[in-house]
């Protein structure tokens, strides 16, 4: 089936979900009738959404309705990723050096570094230079706050990981990271905007103490299908993506507290990987991805099969990404 087809077909199912609630749903000032009443209230996926909009946030996983980079923000990851070398454990270059590319978080994204470092480890269409380790915590020891905090004992976690690797902070170039805040907030925009402000300070640690950090990459959350801690529950992973959406805008629109660029950059250059938020068969998102609950373990934590699934989708976004596929793929010659 083409896509246009598709899409228009997933429309006429979301059209069809709401109409029975639109009366009360649809946003202030906007008339029941008008189409885009019927649609902004539904949690359609943000890289199908595209110009179209959630309570009158347009979506697009950059600026203006777009799920690539763009603009001079394109061209500074290109840059970023270009430069990443292999490093020693003083941070200089070396050809006896390594990639360090870790994980920062909770459980979830510890769960999908280890199923990556599995198929990065060994694979011929990866860099040889590649080093990955999981420094995720689980048990809601590494939420946003932890991380935003240099003096919390999560990062005690994180030290102890590099040294038993023999490898250090200063070899760090690359961060995949995923969580969310302790906040029991779950209204939009405010979810995501506690997301961004978290995140931000985040950043900021994270610029401090990885002194070669270019690049970070987050994805968002997958939903959840229980009812669990209220930061974990729909809506909550679905504003978490809004969230990182909202740091990537401000880090393009130059504000000073995401300045990832020049002497007084207080952040590295953060980007997306592949978004893995999907509602179940409900909301189905034009790639053709799923997640239910049948691929979890606990309707948070994905089983084996779902892992699976996740990771070989983002290594399959590294593998292939313009961007990504600077410093992660294989580009020595036979």
């Amino acid at each position: 089936m083409k896509t246009s087809a598709f899409r228009v077909i997933v429309w006429l199912v979301v059209f069809a979900a709401c109409q029975k609630t639109s009366e009360v749903n649809h946003p202030s000032g906007m008339s029941a009738a008008n189409s885009v009443a019927f649609t902004d209230t539904i949690k359609i996926p943000i890289n199908d959404l595209a110009t179209g909009t959630y309570l009158g946030y347009t979506g697009g996983l950059y600026p203006a309705g777009i799920d690539t980079p763009s603009g001079q923000y394109a061209k500074d990851l290109l840059r970023f990723a270009t430069k990443i070398k292999p490093l020693d454990s003083s941070g200089k270059a070396s050809d006896t050096g390594k990639v360090l590319f870790i994980s920062l978080g909770a459980s979830t994204g510890g769960n999908n570094m280890k199923a990556l470092i599995l198929k990065t480890a060994g694979n011929p269409k990866t860099n040889p230079f590649l080093f990955l380790l999981n420094c995720n915590n689980g048990a809601g020891t590494a939420t946003l706050n932890n991380i935003a905090n240099p003096n919390d004992q999560y990062w005690d976690h994180v030290s102890l990981i590099l040294r038993s690797h023999h490898v250090g902070y200063k070899q760090v170039q690359v961060i995949y990271f995923e969580t969310d805040d302790s906040l029991p907030v779950n209204s939009f925009p405010d979810r995501a905007n506690i997301v961004r402000d978290n995140f931000s300070k985040a950043m900021q640690v994270c610029k401090s103490k990885f002194k070669h950090l270019k690049l970070v990459y987050v994805l968002g959350r997958t939903t959840t299908f229980d009812k669990i801690l209220v930061q974990n529950q729909e809506p909550c992973p679905y504003y978490n993506g809004w969230g990182y959406k909202f740091y990537i805008q401000d880090q393009i629109n130059g504000i000073a507290a995401t300045r990832y660029k020049g002497d007084s950059a207080v952040a590295p250059l953060v980007t997306w990987g592949w978004y893995q938020w999907a509602d179940g068969t409900t909301t189905p998102r034009l790639d053709g991805f799923v997640w239910t609950k049948d691929m979890t373990v606990d309707g948070m934590h994905a089983d084996s099969t779902g892992q699976d699934t996740l990771a070989t989708r983002f290594q399959n976004f590294l593998l292939t990404d313009r961007y990504a596929n600077v410093w992660y793929a294989n580009h020595t010659k036979p």
